[in-house]
């Protein structure tokens, strides 16, 4: 039996989607407070305190739900997303009710807004499974092998069997989120060329701290669904060529949205200044989405039912391409 490891590499690598999302929050918080009351903003060092809180609350909370599926001996990465989404929607529960927060969510929003902080834990769940790796359990004292019992030497298990990629949820979220991500970089291009545009330069203060977490918020409702069957289709399109190595998805993926983007460009012109855009797209999504789903071995073919013998002859047996003749009188 394995167990997944400790490991603070992983532990780091898993909190990255929750504080993405506390960053969200936070700037949604002071940008609203700005607008508000801007007397009663914090100053930076409160807000960094209330950042970094939450932050040591997220990654208490994950690690002790990963001690406590040590301690029961599970190991799946479905169980550690699992797991991430219910530690996360604590530490959530209990920020909101004890205040460690900048704002309190409006009446109506409570749950609304905890579902971020916990698709984001569902998330790092799944990253600390899949970056910490698996090591033995501990044999009790006194406790050997059954094959070292027999006199032979205990040794790991391999296959040397057939395998295809896996066909992964969590790792189609994960590519998923790529467009919103690229879209939210465009923003920091365009920011100071707009705040020109602002005769109140605290109103382009808001505006610059806001336009990205907006973007971020409107492309991950509209693209996550789409990216998510886009990948699907990315994935068994590889599945069927017998595709498995990373590169060979991203080319994949690079070719499919180039493709998907050229046939929008026919009915709207305007989509086509979008074609290299999207084909570097499709291929982060393909090469991540092989990097995180993983292999499996192939299934087994069903039993095959025949009621005459001489039916059983392979599919390369010359009687399956020539045919005897008998000269008959």
């Amino acid at each position: 039996m394995y167990l997944v490891k400790n490991s603070p590499r992983a532990l780091f690598a898993a909190l990255i989607p929750l504080a993405i999302v506390e960053a969200v929050l936070l700037v949604f918080a002071v940008a609203g407070g700005q607008v508000t009351d801007p007397e009663g903003v914090p100053a930076p060092d409160r807000i960094l305190v209330f950042y970094a809180g939450r932050m040591a609350m997220n990654a208490a909370f994950l690690f002790a739900g990963h001690i406590v599926l040590r301690q029961w001996k599970i190991s799946s990465r479905l169980a550690y997303g699992l797991m991430g989404g219910v530690m996360a929607a604590v530490s959530y529960g209990i920020a909101i009710r004890n205040h460690i927060q900048l704002a309190s969510p409006g009446d109506g929003t409570v749950v609304t807004i905890g579902l971020l902080p916990t698709i984001a834990g569902v998330i790092g769940g799944f990253l600390y499974g899949q970056f910490a790796g698996l090591s033995p359990v501990a044999r009790a004292a006194g406790e050997a092998p059954a094959a070292s019992a027999q006199g032979a030497p205990s040794v790991a298990p391999v296959f040397d069997g057939p395998v295809r990629v896996r066909t992964s949820v969590a790792a189609m979220a994960i590519a998923a989120l790529m467009p919103t991500v690229l879209a939210t970089l465009l923003p920091y291009t365009l920011v100071p060329l707009l705040m020109h545009g602002f005769a109140d330069k605290s109103t382009a203060h808001i505006f610059a701290a806001v336009m990205p977490v907006q973007i971020f918020m409107t492309m991950m409702v509209i693209s996550v669904i789409p990216s998510s069957i886009f990948m699907l289709c990315v994935h068994h399109v590889a599945r069927a060529m017998s595709r498995r190595s990373a590169w060979e998805y991203a080319a994949i993926g690079g070719v499919a949205a180039f493709a998907c983007v050229l046939l929008l460009s026919f009915a709207v012109p305007l989509v086509a200044v979008l074609l290299i855009p999207a084909a570097f797209c499709g291929a982060v999504m393909g090469a991540l989405y092989r990097r995180f789903a993983g292999l499996e071995p192939m299934p087994l073919p069903e039993v095959v039912i025949a009621t005459d013998p001489n039916a059983l002859v392979g599919a390369d047996h010359p009687s399956r391409r020539q045919h005897s003749v008998i000269l008959s009188n």
